[in-house]
């Protein structure tokens, strides 16, 4: 659609300069995949990813988009655009290697505004963000895709309940692919002790659950290593 319009202007591309301009833009995508150590580096990606939105070209963002292993946003403050276009662009990928969203301030609403390709990432980091027990509810929704490949989920620090605990183990009750779970300094308590029981002898694929910095009691906390002399190599971490 881009190269229509400019061709209204410019005349007709040859399919050589189309070919060059569609490498330029995924090396430049590539580039600065790889360079999101400061906030500016982060904004220059995402200002690249709204061209690829606005552009309507969804060639030309599938490839583009098809060497990108990770999506790292983690401490920006990102607008309601900036998450339309992220839930946009994970939607044209067969697979997100990983997505890093920790301390954006993420709540109910952007939650809801990436739902819909989040279940495409196998690394999906979340902590430190503001979920509660709602947003975790709302991300459950992904887990119980039939197509999920969400294999480690990072939920630290994100404000999580016995009640929350009850929810997510539920929605990972026919979850297939999930390996790796952090649910480290949230607020759970011995309450939730069946729940993650639960969770840990159901979950085939579980190969490690961190629950450190909650708030069990010390005999509970003994009940939950307990869980895993039935599977040796799951790792419990406390």
């Amino acid at each position: 659609m881009t190269a229509w319009c400019l061709e209204e202007l410019l005349g007709t591309f040859h399919h050589e300069t189309t070919c060059r301009v569609i490498d330029w833009v995924k090396e430049k995508v590539k580039r600065q995949s790889r360079n999101t150590g400061s906030e500016a580096g982060k904004r220059s990606l995402l200002n690249t990813l709204h061209y690829l939105f606005e552009s309507q070209n969804r060639g030309l963002a599938q490839s583009a988009l098809g060497s990108v292993e990770t999506l790292s946003f983690s401490r920006m403050s990102l607008t309601p655009s900036d998450y339309t276009v992220l839930s946009h662009v994970i939607g044209l990928c067969d697979t997100m290697k990983r997505l890093v969203l920790e301390n954006c301030h993420i709540q109910c609403e952007e939650i809801q505004r990436l739902g819909p390709g989040l279940h495409k990432c196998q690394e999906l980091r979340l902590g430190r963000n503001e979920l509660g027990d709602s947003g975790v509810k709302l991300l459950s929704a992904s887990l119980r895709n039939p197509e999920c490949k969400i294999q480690k989920l990072w939920l630290d620090k994100v404000g999580l309940t016995d009640s929350g605990v009850e929810d997510l183990v539920i929605a990972l009750s026919t979850n297939r692919s999930l390996t790796e779970l952090i649910l480290g300094s949230n607020s759970l308590t011995d309450r939730s002790i069946p729940a993650l029981r639960r969770l840990v002898l159901t979950l085939p694929n579980l190969a490690c659950i961190w629950l450190r910095h909650n708030r069990f009691s010390e005999t509970r906390e003994k009940e939950l290593n307990c869980v895993q002399e039935p599977r040796p190599r799951l790792g419990v971490i406390l």
